[in-house]
Parts: structure tokens; C-alpha cells; sequence
């Protein structure tokens, strides 16, 4: 711990993407803040690259980068995507940026590098405190308004008790301190797994590409003019025979799904990943003190490529709401119930109608038969000639959050 005071405005718990911009932009608010994540080492070197996984990061969201002056470098790394083209057997819907609000439809960026960038620029702030450790008990204070907890360090295998006046919860789906709260939860297993790839590709760039065919769905993301990520939703068995049988039976795969002639323009780069899909609901997204936010609070599929996106708007609604309180010129408590209560209205039903959504395509895509086939196909084809419907998908898209 690198500070001898053990009261805090904000302890968050987590080290990953969301609890690492849920730092930055608490810290630049002036607030006393304290990171709880297992193993961070802030004179520890960022994580080399060679992960899989990309994210499509929404219009939206930039202001998190902004707030944090990480806008700029944020540009440089992710690449624009300005068309997305979805396909269904017959069909193809085309959708453009000339279509919407901005001058992109998303933004492509390759995990291991933001979290990277989010990674330097938290370890670069002198104020911020933090420990290697995770949360091992949780009370309140007898007057109510603090919670005190107690934190298993790492290094020195012993406990520290700290207090803080609010709790942020953002460790994961498999989220330890959700046990520890008592917060209940539950998942929808799709039984199914995500696998995920990079490919050399020449293939037009700023074009976003994604297939549905019965309970499969697949996306080509460019990451660079001459590079894509793959992630392919497959039932366990099939995803489980990929990764086993290798590179080759992948390009045999992918010929059956995409065609040869855009296989013959692709080539895989990295060795294939692969995750488990679920759709997790909590019980509380927020209690006295305390949020859950991320993946620590609710996942999706990701065939609309929302699930990072749904937490980074979880962080930058309560930033807004910290900033509300704040210009009130009151003496501040982040974990206030006036602040909790806001935040919730805000984010509960948009959040449970995102999964719910995501789900109902999901199904609706999956479902076969030929009329239903008949339906999807036509659906799709009319759409792609109406550019005032497709312009209403571009910007339900981009608000959606």
C-alpha cells in the first residue's frame, strides 16, 4: 500500500479495463482513491501483446478517453470502421457511417494494447493509491456511512482494513467480491464458446463484417489496414474441435461459411482463444455503497459487440453523476444515496433491456425452419433498401447505451 491513511472517497476492485478507467477518471476528479486488484505491480511492466480479443468501442464511450486525456493516443491505436455488413445466407444488410451521427460507426481496438495504455497511465499517478491483494471481508461502519474492509495483501500475506465511502465492484464475471457482498446472480449459459483469431488480410479495410447462420455468428473486425480479428460464437463440441484440429481445419471451416474468395484474401496469425458465453444478471447493481459495474454486474453476447461498452457507460454515467454532485459545492460523499439512487435509475432498465435485446436476437437468429429463414432473409434485404430505416439502426446503435 503506498499510503499510511486508510480512509478513502472510492476503493475499486479489479484490474481490468473497467476498474482501470473507473481509476483514471475518479482520480481526475480529485478524489482520494484506492485500487484493490490481485497481483497489480505499478513498476511492473505492461502485458505483451499477442492476445486475440478485440473490442468495438462505441461513439459513446470516447468521452471516458477524453476525461482522461488518453483521446489522442486512443486514436493512433484503433482503427475507424466505417461500413458493417452483415450477412444471412441470401441476404446482405449494409450499414454506413454516412448514415449516422459520426463520422465512424465504431472504433477497433486490440485488448492487450488499451489495457496497456490504461495500465501506464494508471501506474503514472503519483495520488493514486493501491494494493496488491483481493477483498476478504466486508462490513459497515456503526454510524452506516462507511464501508470497512478487509484486504488479503499479496506480498506481506496479512490483512489490511481500510474504509471507504464507496465500494466500486468491477473484477469480472467470476466476480470473488460479489460472493463476499452476498449479491446474488444469475447466468443463461448459451452453451457455447467465443473463439477468437487475428488474421493477415487484404480485404477493403474500415469494413466490420459479421455472419449469422443458425445458432452461429461470426465477425471479421479490422484492427488495421492489413489485419482482422475473427470471433466465432460455435456450440462447445464444434468450438472445442476447432481449437484441437488446428489451422488447417479452420480455413476449411471458414471456406463453408464465407466463401473462397474471401478466404483466399485472409490468413491466420495468432493461435486460436477461446471463452465461454453467458448472459449474467445481478440481483443488485447497486446497494447501500456499493456498485457492481462490468462484467461484474451483467454480460451479453457479443454478436452486437456491446458487452465492454455496456461497463465503460456504466463508468462514464457515474462520473457524471459524481460531477453533478461536486458542482453543488456540498461537502462531496461518492457513496451518497442520492448519487447511488441516480445512478440506478439511470442504468438499470437500459442495462436489463440491452441483454434482453441482444438475447431476443440471438433467438430470433438461431430459430430454423424454412420460414423463419424466408422471414430473416427478406427482413434483411428490405431494410437494405430503405436508407431511412437503416439510418434509424445507426443511430438507435449509437444511443443504445
Amino acid at each position: 500500500m503506498n499510503s499510511r491513511h486508510n480512509s478513502y472517497d472510492i476503493t475499486i476492485v479489479g484490474g481490468g479495463i473497467p476498474a482501470l478507467f473507473c481509476a483514471l477518471n475518479f482520480n481526475k476528479l480529485g478524489l482520494k482513491v484506492l485500487l484493490v486488484t490481485k497481483g497489480f505491480d505499478r513498476n511492473s511492466r505492461p502485458v505483451p501483446r499477442g492476445k486475440s480479443i478485440s473490442y468495438a468501442i462505441s461513439p459513446s464511450n470516447i468521452g471516458l478517453f477524453t476525461r482522461c486525456g488518453l483521446r489522442e493516443q486512443f486514436f493512433k491505436m484503433s482503427e475507424d470502421v466505417f461500413e458493417m455488413h452483415l450477412f444471412e445466407d441470401e441476404a446482405c444488410l449494409k450499414l454506413s457511417s454516412d448514415l449516422g451521427p459520426n463520422d465512424y460507426l465504431t472504433k477497433i481496438v486490440d485488448h492487450t494494447n488499451l489495457h496497456n495504455l490504461l495500465f501506464t497511465a494508471t501506474s503514472s499517478l503519483q495520488d493514486l493509491h493501491t494494493i496488491s491483494g483481493k477483498v476478504a471481508g466486508f462490513a459497515y461502519s456503526p454510524d452506516g456511512k462507511q464501508c470497512n474492509l478487509k484486504i488479503l495483501r499479496d506480498s506481506e500475506k496479512e490483512i489490511s482494513t481500510i474504509n471507504t465511502n464507496l465500494l466500486v465492484v468491477a473484477d469480472g464475471a467470476n466476480s470473488f467480491c460479489r460472493h463476499i457482498l452476498g449479491i446474488s446472480w444469475g447466468i443463461k449459459n448459451y452453451c457455447q464458446r467465443a473463439v477468437l483469431a487475428n488474421f493477415k488480410s487484404s480485404l477493403s479495410p474500415s469494413i466490420a463484417r459479421q455472419w449469422f447462420r443458425r445458432d452461429e455468428v461470426m465477425a471479421f473486425l479490422p484492427t488495421s489496414k492489413n489485419s482482422l480479428s475473427m470471433i466465432w460464437s460455435q456450440r462447445d463440441c464444434d468450438a472445442q474441435k476447432l481449437l484441437e484440429e488446428g489451422n488447417s481445419f479452420l480455413m476449411k471451416k471458414l471456406s463453408n461459411f464465407i466463401g473462397t474468395t474471401m478466404l483466399s484474401r485472409i490468413e491466420i496469425d495468432s493461435k486460436m482463444i477461446s471463452a465461454p458465453l453467458s448472459m449474467i444478471t445481478v440481483d443488485e447493481l447497486v446497494k447501500k455503497r456499493v456498485i457492481l459495474l462490468g462484467d461484474a454486474a451483467h454480460t451479453v453476447h457479443p454478436l452486437a459487440g456491446l458487452g465492454l461498452n455496456i461497463g465503460l457507460f456504466d463508468i462514464l454515467t457515474l462520473v457524471n453523476e459524481f460531477d453533478k454532485a461536486i458542482s453543488k459545492n456540498r461537502k462531496f460523499d461518492a457513496g451518497c444515496k442520492s448519487i447511488l439512487s441516480s445512478y440506478l435509475r439511470a442504468r438499470l432498465f437500459k442495462t436489463r433491456a440491452i441483454q434482453t435485446l441482444i438475447d431476443t436476437i440471438k433467438v430470433g437468429f438461431s430459430t430454423g425452419g424454412n420460414s423463419a429463414k424466408l422471414f430473416r432473409t427478406r427482413g434483411m434485404n428490405l431494410l437494405d433498401r430503405s436508407d431511412l430505416l437503416k439510418r434509424y439502426i445507426v443511430r438507435f446503435a449509437a444511443s443504445i447505451l
